[in-house]
C-alpha cells in the first residue's frame, strides 16, 4: 500500500469528520483538502483545484444566482394576496392549497426560506378550527421536503449533475452517470406516498400550541422590480430551462445556459455584478468544487476501491439488491435527521460508489438514495435548517409529534429503497 492511498484515505476521513462537525463552512473544509493533497505531493495545483473549471460547476454556479432572482419578482407577493382571500376556507381543499403554493415554492427557493414564508401566510388561518398554523407547519415541511427541486426545472434540473460530481472520479463508466431526468423518476414514488401522507396525516399532530412568528424573519414584500423586468426574468429563466431540458439536442449548451441567462439579466440591469457574485459563490460551490477533487483522489489512488471491499465484506458476498438499498435509504435518512443534508449526501455518495465499483453494480439506484433521501430531515431541527426553523415556529417537542414524523420516516426509507430497486437494481436487471 502506497503512501499516496494512506494520505487521500486521510484527507477523505477529515472531511467527513469536518462535515459531521460542521465548525467551518463545507466549502473551507474540501478547500483544505485540496490544499492538503498540493502540499503532500498527491495532486499538482493545476489538478488540485480543477474542480472549479468543471463543466458542472460552470452550470451549477450561475443557476444558484439565477434562481434567487425568481425572489426578487412578485412570485411570493402573489401568492400571499390568494392566501388572504382562502383564510376563511376549511377542509380539504384550503389544505390541498397550502400543499400546492408548497410545492411551487419548491422547485425554486430554499427550504428555509420556504418555511418562513409559508408560516407567515399561515397566521392568517388564526388558532381556531380544526386547521391551525400550529397543526400545519411540520406537514408543509414534509410536502417541502418531499418535492425539493424534484422537477427538472431550476436548480432540480442541475441536481444530477452535483451527484454525478460527488462520483464521476470514482465510478468513470458514463454508462452509470445520471441524467436530468434521473432524480425526478426516482422521486415519483417517495413523492406520491409522502404527499398522500401529509395530505392526511396531518390530523396526527398536535393542536394545543401557538405558532411563534418571532421565530422567522417577515418573507412578504412587494417585488422591487419592475413589470418589464420581471418579464425578461420569467423569460430569460424559461428560456435557460428549455435548453437545459432540450440537452439531448443543444448538447454542451446545457451546461452554458444559465451563465448566459445570467450575463442578459446583469446587461438589462435587474441584478448587479455583487448580487450575481454572492449568488455564485455560495458555499455549496466551494463544497461541490472541492469534492470533485477528493473523489477524483480516491479513484485514482485505489483509496476508493479499499473503501468499498471493506463494506462488501461487511455486507457479505452478494448481497441481495433490496437489502442494499433498505440500508442505505435507513442510513442516509437516519443520518439527515441529525446532521446537515449536504454533509449527509457528500460522505455517502462516494462510499456508495466505492462499494459498487467494487461489487460491480449499478451505482445509481444507491447514489440517488444518498442524493435525495438526504433532504427527508424532519423529526428533529437539528437536520436541516428548515427544521430548525419549523421546530421553533411550531414550538414542537420532536417526542410529542413523533405521531407524524415517524411513520413520515419509514414511508421515506421505504418508498426510496422500492424505487431504486425497481428502477435501477444493482446488479441489473
Amino acid at each position: 500500500m502506497n503512501i499516496q492511498l494512506y494520505i487521500v484515505l486521510a484527507v477523505t476521513a477529515f472531511m467527513m469528520i469536518m462535515f459531521v462537525w460542521h465548525k467551518v463552512p463545507f466549502g473551507v473544509t474540501t478547500m483544505t483538502c485540496c490544499a492538503i493533497l498540493v502540499i503532500t505531493g498527491v495532486m499538482d495545483i493545476q489538478s488540485a483545484f480543477s474542480g472549479f473549471s468543471n463543466k458542472i460547476i460552470i452550470m451549477l454556479a450561475p443557476m444558484m444566482a439565477l434562481s434567487a432572482v425568481l425572489t426578487k419578482t412578485n412570485l411570493v407577493f402573489k401568492i400571499h394576496n390568494v392566501m388572504m382571500r382562502l383564510k376563511s376556507g376549511h377542509g380539504i381543499l384550503l389544505v390541498m392549497a397550502l400543499f400546492s403554493i408548497t410545492i411551487l415554492f419548491s422547485q425554486f427557493l430554499p427550504s428555509t426560506a420556504i418555511i418562513a414564508i409559508m408560516v407567515v401566510f399561515l397566521t392568517t388561518l388564526g388558532d381556531s378550527g380544526e386547521i391551525t398554523p400550529n397543526r400545519m407547519i411540520l406537514p408543509l415541511l414534509g410536502v417541502a421536503e418531499a418535492w425539493k427541486f424534484r422537477l427538472p426545472i431550476g436548480s432540480g434540473a442541475t441536481m444530477f449533475a452535483g451527484m454525478n460530481a460527488l462520483y464521476e472520479g470514482i465510478v468513470p463508466d458514463v454508462n452509470y452517470q445520471l441524467t436530468m431526468f434521473d432524480p425526478f423518476i426516482f422521486s415519483i414514488l417517495p413523492i406520491i406516498v409522502l404527499t398522500l401522507f401529509c395530505l392526511f396525516g396531518w390530523r396526527l399532530m398536535p393542536s394545543d400550541s401557538k405558532v411563534d412568528q418571532s421565530a422567522v424573519k417577515e418573507e412578504v414584500k412587494k417585488s422591487a422590480l419592475t413589470h418589464k423586468q420581471e418579464t425578461i426574468v420569467y423569460v430569460v429563466f424559461a428560456a435557460a430551462m428549455l435548453v437545459m431540458i432540450l440537452n439531448k439536442w443543444t448538447g454542451n449548451l446545457m451546461y452554458l445556459a444559465p451563465a448566459v441567462a445570467v450575463l442578459i439579466l446583469i446587461y438589462t440591469g435587474i441584478i448587479t455584478v455583487p448580487e450575481a457574485v454572492r449568488g455564485m459563490t455560495i458555499d455549496m460551490i466551494w463544497m461541490i468544487a472541492g469534492v470533485l477533487t477528493v473523489a477524483d483522489a480516491l479513484g485514482k489512488s485505489g483509496a476508493g476501491e479499499l473503501i468499498g471491499n471493506v463494506l462488501l465484506r461487511v455486507l457479505g458476498e452478494n448481497p441481495g439488491s433490496f437489502t442494499v438499498m433498505l440500508l442505505f435509504s435507513v442510513v442516509t435518512i437516519v443520518m439527515t435527521n441529525f446532521l446537515s443534508n449536504a454533509a449527509t449526501q457528500a460522505i455517502l455518495i462516494p462510499i456508495a460508489a466505492s462499494l459498487s465499483l467494487v461489487g460491480g453494480w449499478d451505482p445509481r439506484g444507491i447514489v440517488l438514495i444518498a442524493g435525495i433521501s438526504n433532504m427527508f430531515a424532519i423529526g428533529f431541527p437539528s437536520g436541516s435548517g428548515e427544521a430548525a426553523v419549523a421546530f421553533a415556529a411550531g414550538g414542537y417537542n420532536p417526542v410529542k409529534v413523533l405521531k407524524f414524523t415517524l411513520p413520515y420516516v419509514i414511508l421515506a426509507i421505504l418508498s426510496c429503497a422500492i424505487s431504486a430497486n425497481l428502477l435501477y437494481p444493482i446488479y441489473g436487471r
